[in-house]
This record gives C-alpha cells, sequence and structure tokens, in this order.
C-alpha cells in the first residue's frame, strides 16, 4: 500500500472550540495517550499481581500470554482512537504487506549489528566466551518485542506524526531524534555523549524508515531486531543496560569501535554505518515525496490557492 503522511492526518472538521482544541495535534498526542495507557497500565498490573505470584514454568507461558494480548489490545485501542477522534482508518497499522516490511527492517538491523560484531571479531575485540540456554532467544524475543513496538508506537507512529502534521518533516526529524536519543539519558553506563549518539543513529534512521513506508511494521522490524541481536544473540549490552543472552562474550578494545559499557550504539563506527543506511533510507523517501511542509507553509499554499 502506497501511503502518503497526509493520508494519516486527522480527517474531523469540527466547528465548535473545543473540538478544534482537541484536534490541535500537540492535545491530540495526549488524547491518545488516554485511550493507551490503561492497556498498558493493566498488562502491568497483570505482572504485579498475577504473573509474580506464579511459579516457573507457568510465569512464562503466561508472560508470553500477556504479551499477545497487550500487543493485540494496544493495536485494538489505536485503532478505536483513530475512528472516534481522527475520524480515519488507521492505515499505519495495516496488515497488508506487514510481514515484508518487518522482515526488511530485521535484516536491515542483523546486517548493521552483524558488520559491528565481524569487525571486532576481526580485531580481537570480540571473543565467544560460552553459550547459554537457547531458551533466551525465546524469552528476549517477546521481551524486546512488546518494548520495541510500544516505543515505535509511541515515538514515530504518534509523536513524529502529529509533529510533522503541525511542523513538518525536517522539525519533526530533529524533535523526535533528541526526544528518543535523550530518553536513555538515564540508562545504566550512559552520558550526555552517549545520548549524543543514539541522536545521530536513530534519528535519521528511524524517522526516515518510516517516512518511507508510514507504517509502523519496518520501524517495528529494525528496532526489535537491533535489541535482540546485540543482546539476546551476541550478549552486548542494550543502552548500558546488561543481560545474559545465548552467547556470553568477551569484548575488549577502544570504545570508540565497542561502545564500551553502553554496547555499540555508543561506538563511532556503528554511529556512521547507521547514518549511511539512514541517509540512503532517507533519500529513497525523499524521492517518493513523502516529506510533509509545516502548517503554515501548507496553509498559505491552501490560501494562495483560493485566491487564484
Amino acid at each position: 500500500m502506497d501511503l502518503k503522511g497526509e493520508t494519516l492526518f486527522s480527517q474531523a472538521r469540527p466547528r465548535s472550540w473545543p473540538g478544534k482544541i482537541i484536534q490541535f495535534p500537540l492535545v491530540r498526542m495526549l488524547v491518545v495517550l488516554v485511550f493507551l495507557a490503561p492497556v498498558i497500565i493493566l498488562s502491568n498490573l497483570t505482572v504485579i499481581h498475577v504473573i509474580r505470584q506464579v511459579a516457573e514454568p507457568y510465569a512464562s507461558v503466561l508472560r508470553y500470554v500477556r504479551d499477545i494480548l497487550t500487543f493485540l489490545l494496544i493495536i485494538f485501542a489505536y485503532r478505536t482512537y483513530t475512528r472516534i477522534v481522527e475520524k480515519r482508518e488507521a492505515h499505519e497499522l495495516g496488515i497488508k504487506g506487514s510481514l515484508g516490511e518487518f522482515g526488511v527492517g530485521a535484516l536491515i538491523s542483523l546486517a548493521i549489528v552483524g558488520i559491528m560484531v565481524g569487525l571486532m571479531a576481526s580485531l580481537g575485540y570480540y571473543r565467544t566466551d560460552h553459550l547459554n540456554s537457547p531458551y533466551v532467544l525465546l524469552m528476549f524475543l517477546f521481551r524486546f518485542g512488546m518494548a520495541a513496538f510500544i516505543e515505535e508506537l509511541l515515538f514515530r507512529g504518534i509523536f513524529f506524526k502529529l509533529m510533522e502534521e503541525l511542523c513538518g518533516s525536517w522539525i519533526a526529524m530533529l524533535a523526535t531524534g533528541v526526544f528518543f536519543g535523550f530518553a536513555h539519558v538515564a540508562n545504566p553506563n550512559a552520558t550526555i555523549w552517549t545520548s549524543l549518539g543514539l541522536v545521530l543513529s536513530d534519528t535519521i534512521l528511524f524517522a526516515a524508515a518510516y517516512m518511507l513506508t508510514r507504517r509502523v511494521w519496518l520501524i517495528w522490524g529494525l528496532h526489535l531486531s537491533w535489541n535482540y541481536f546485540q543482546t539476546a544473540v551476541f550478549g552486548m549490552p542494550n543502552s548500558g543496560v546488561a543481560h545474559e543472552g545465548w552467547i556470553t562474550p568477551t569484548i575488549g578494545g577502544p570504545d570508540w569501535m565497542t561502545g564500551g559499557s553502553f554496547g555499540i550504539e555508543a561506538s563511532y563506527v556503528q554511529i556512521l554505518i547507521s547514518l549511511f543506511v539512514g541517509l540512503w533510507v532517507l533519500k529513497r523517501a525523499i524521492a517518493g515525496g513523502q516529506t510533509i511542509p509545516p502548517l503554515w507553509r501548507r496553509s498559505a499554499r491552501h490560501g494562495s490557492g483560493d485566491k487564484r
């Protein structure tokens, strides 16, 4: 499905002042959370008051069931929001072609992580110490899958889209990148510089991937695959948070290459690779006419057209 950014603008045309206020993009950022927050809160309460009270292996099974139900309920809640508030279908969550877009995103991140691991291993900076239970591969697939979907729906599907509707593609790209990068500044081993690294590597790549398709599936595949292969498979820190993955590696070498204790997201080499890939995706998005001017320019253009 060839979606354009304007397709995802609100189709509501209220006449009353309260309705016009609700339709203002910054206000809708809050309104959509009213629909999504109950699902997220219920999901967390289920973990605290139900799943944690159950012994393994039943607790793990319940976690997987909870993740699947949360995923479906978030989609339902978001579709309900777009239908009631924006008076449109949630094309950004359309199913047709979703698997292919997700797969492309997953392959891109796998390639970047694989290149980094290959470079580090060839230089003696990454060595396999031992292998752990392959069960962690399933566990992290659900854990990272749910987290990546929620983050991308919030950051790109909501924040970026509504900022873009108001301020245009370029301001939305910068604002979302800075917001996303510095949202990780409180993580373990994080610094201002690691957050700036996230801004540089993710701002263009993730925003451009969303602009290219105007759907969440490509960026979900990018995000999930990055976290999954970086941590679940190769055992490296994920944004400063250490996990025990399938491979337990010994990592040494300069921080500019390995990213140090924050992980390869802080590696200068990875940042350059991601920037290159992001610029390539952005070029395709621009060629496809997927950039949007700010509201005031669109209004001026329509106004001059009306006078003619």
